[in-house]
């Protein structure tokens, strides 16, 4: 059942996880001080993709006017000086010079295919040196299960050593060398793809008229765009997005690591509060009667789940004890035990005291799905859990229809808050007459 009533809401839910965390995680300093340096990474990074954002702008803005002027040269950020001599070039009417070694466009067109290619045989032969890891690793793993098979009975030894060298000569004949990939390979490929493709684009002003004009406006606009303060942020960005990946799977990883002996200590101690009532309640006697029954505590989804134990064969026709979950239909019991829950719960933040909570327990008509028999062990519960508390250390706060002798209760006051005067509805006011006000 998942406990804590209210957690069924979405804005209490959102908040469940970081509370549970604060409770049973030893690594809270350490997870904050990495939250901190994330939201700091974090910061830096969109400061850097901004300016990021702004140098390719830039680039790419002077490239697309530097294709008007009919210019070869490829704004890289870093090269300034070497478009300002260009410019200066084109304005003064020098013939721009030709790279002996440049290609036209069919020629890079060709290439552009023939590489593309090339990383698609790549990445199948990879895909296919995969599926061949995973089907020779499956060849060991049925080898290594014959060979335990023929140590607890040589009789089907005649079945398991032909399979056996089958596996082997699969093993010895097949050759996995040849479909051992090098990445550096592939990534190099792939960067001369993307520089054709910038070539590619680069030839297309090759085809077409600017006038005096828009080349003009072109000039102006490099010169503009080249006064920029720019720098490429290429390099930090992957060195800060590298840190962010580690610092996200350091946190994750400790926030993953509950201190378990807390949780089994709050298992054990819900457990033995509802098998306190055996005895008073035949609710509990059934429960209790099976084997190995016990209520643990799971943090993930927040659940009490009460459990037993159950014998089952494994494949050897071995006879073992297996824990499997208990399912209940009763809501008394349900009831009880979440009841158990919230009483294990204080427990726990009363004597580490270090939460900020104020130690008050209010219980609303608990007794509505208990039959008069049964309705006896929210008292012995109670009275249970004070023993280990204390009564000065919490204070609990019970409406209900019943009166406190049937639960098995003596409380420190009991009070009807239903007469001819009250209605019941707020036992800590009520209207003052006239009278009463003049004597104040």
């Amino acid at each position: 059942m998942i406990f804590f009533d209210k957690c069924s809401d979405i804005k209490y839910s959102v908040k469940l996880v970081p509370i549970l965390n604060f409770i049973f995680n030893n690594n809270l300093e350490k997870i904050y001080w990495l939250q901190r340096e994330l939201e700091q990474l974090q910061q830096e990074l969109k400061d850097l993709e901004v300016t990021s954002s702004r140098y390719d702008f830039i680039c790419t803005q002077v490239n697309r006017n530097i294709q008007k002027l009919g210019s070869n040269v490829w704004y890289t950020g870093r090269n300034a000086d070497d478009i300002r001599k260009n410019l200066k070039e084109i304005k003064n009417m020098e013939e721009p010079k030709k790279k002996g070694s440049d290609r036209n466009i069919a020629d890079l067109e060709v290439m552009y295919s023939n590489i593309s290619e090339q990383i698609k045989i790549y990445e199948n032969s990879i895909s296919d040196a995969k599926q061949f890891e995973n089907d020779n690793s499956n060849r060991k793993m049925l080898l290594e299960n014959l060979e335990q098979l023929l140590a607890e009975n040589n009789v089907f030894a005649y079945l398991v050593e032909p399979l056996k060298q089958l596996v082997n000569e699969l093993d010895n004949t097949i050759s996995f060398s040849q479909y051992t990939i090098n990445d550096k390979t592939i990534a190099e490929l792939k960067r001369q793809r993307i520089a054709l493709k910038t070539a590619i684009k680069r030839n297309d002003s090759r085809f077409q008229c600017y006038t005096m004009e828009e080349k003009a406006k072109s000039i102006a606009l490099i010169e503009e765009y080249l006064s920029a303060d720019i720098r490429d942020c290429s390099g930090d960005l992957k060195e800060i997005k590298k840190k962010i990946r580690e610092i996200k799977e350091e946190l994750k990883a400790l926030q993953n690591s509950d201190d378990i002996a807390k949780i089994r200590g709050l298992s054990q101690f819900i457990t033995s509060l509802y098998k306190s009532a055996s005895g008073i309640s035949s609710v509990v006697d059934d429960d209790i009667l099976q084997e190995g029954f016990k209520i643990q505590y799971f943090k993930r989804g927040n659940i009490l789940q009460p459990m037993v134990q159950v014998k089952e064969k494994d494949e050897n026709d071995i006879e073992q004890k297996k824990e499997v979950n208990y399912y209940i239909g009763s809501m008394a019991r349900h009831t009880l035990i979440q009841l158990c829950g919230y009483l294990g719960f204080l427990k726990i933040l009363l004597a580490e005291d270090k939460y900020p909570i104020i130690p008050i327990l209010v219980i609303d008509h608990i007794s509505k799905p208990f039959d008069t028999s049964n309705s006896r062990a929210i008292g012995q519960v109670i009275n249970k859990a004070y023993e280990e508390i204390g009564k000065e250390n919490l204070q609990i706060f019970m409406f209900d229809d019943e009166e406190h002798t049937t639960l098995a209760l003596q409380p420190e006051h009991s009070e009807n808050l239903v007469n001819d005067e009250k209605s019941g509805f707020n036992p800590f006011y009520y209207l003052a007459s006239e009278n009463e006000e003049e004597t104040d």
